[in-house]
């Protein structure tokens, strides 16, 4: 086990495993991801002038049915990360259940000011391995900021579509977050990494177009999938939701996107999908 830099002079543990041990739709970077404590303690920090993690929060609170008395409605939060959605819930009388892969940020999690409530609502797994969370557990589900982006494999990120619509119950609903793929024509950069994508999926096998690995908060290759409009329809059919509205974000992801009829799936900077369960 080696030891790698996170922007500053002190070095941290490096989490390395070799593709044959990586769990269905985990890159190496994403793993890496998953159990670096400096990832998830630096988390809040990192993203609080992310103008999406607002927004986001504003959908959610306008979709989901308001909660019933006691706590009767629940929530699934899948990616929870360090819990910044469940506590919003929480707080507005939801119940919720919390499913992340990473361990560090399930402990923040539960070393937050509500930790104690949550610490038995928090599953640890793989989100394109979820067969052991049992059947309409929950009355809504979410999934904020991309994460379903971190899982590597179309295949796999269908099975977690499937698997949502399975532990919501019926007319239960789905936020789903995405970054849009046609954003990379903005900057040169972006560009330049969509053309390597296009690229590269039609030479290798293992990669399709969207998929990105980039340089993250100290780690070399981390791992996200860009979605077309039609792409994220097509899975959330896949896992039999009937989409109700797809919300086309700004290029800064911090509001809806302005006259959304034209052209969205080359000038929105994400989509956020509102789904229902038949």
């Amino acid at each position: 086990m080696g030891h790698t830099s996170d922007g500053n002079s002190r070095p941290t543990k490096a989490y390395r495993l070799p593709d044959w041990r990586l769990p269905p739709g985990v890159a190496p970077g994403t793993w890496e991801y998953t159990q670096r404590e400096s990832i998830a303690n630096g988390y809040s920090e990192f993203l609080k002038n992310t103008p999406l993690i607002s927004f986001d929060r504003e959908v959610v609170t306008r979709t989901l049915d308001p909660p019933e008395s006691g706590r009767a409605s629940r929530v699934i939060d899948l990616g929870c990360g360090d819990g910044r959605a469940m506590r919003m819930l929480w707080q507005a009388g939801y119940d919720v259940i919390g499913v992340d892969m990473s361990h560090p940020m399930l402990v923040r999690v539960q070393s937050g000011d509500l930790g104690t409530e949550f610490s038995s609502r928090l599953i640890r797994a793989n989100l394109a391995q979820l067969s052991g969370i049992e059947d309409a557990i929950a009355n809504h589900a979410i999934c904020l900021f991309s994460t379903i982006g971190m899982i590597r494999g179309r295949g796999n990120r269908q099975a977690f579509v499937r698997d949502a619509a399975r532990i919501v119950k019926p007319s239960g609903m789905f936020v789903l977050h995405v970054h849009n793929r046609n954003d990379a024509w903005r900057d040169r950069p972006s560009s330049t990494a969509y053309l390597r994508s296009a690229w590269q999926a039609i030479r290798l096998k293992d990669h399709e177009l969207g998929d990105r690995t980039y340089s993250y908060r100290g780690l070399a290759d981390m791992f996200l999938h860009t979605y077309s409009m039609n792409e994220l329809k097509a899975d959330l059919r896949c896992g039999n939701w009937h989409l109700e509205q797809i919300i086309a974000l700004s290029p800064r992801s911090d509001g809806e996107l302005r006259h959304p009829r034209l052209l969205p799936s080359y000038r929105a900077g994400g989509f956020i999908a509102i789904a229902r369960k038949p």
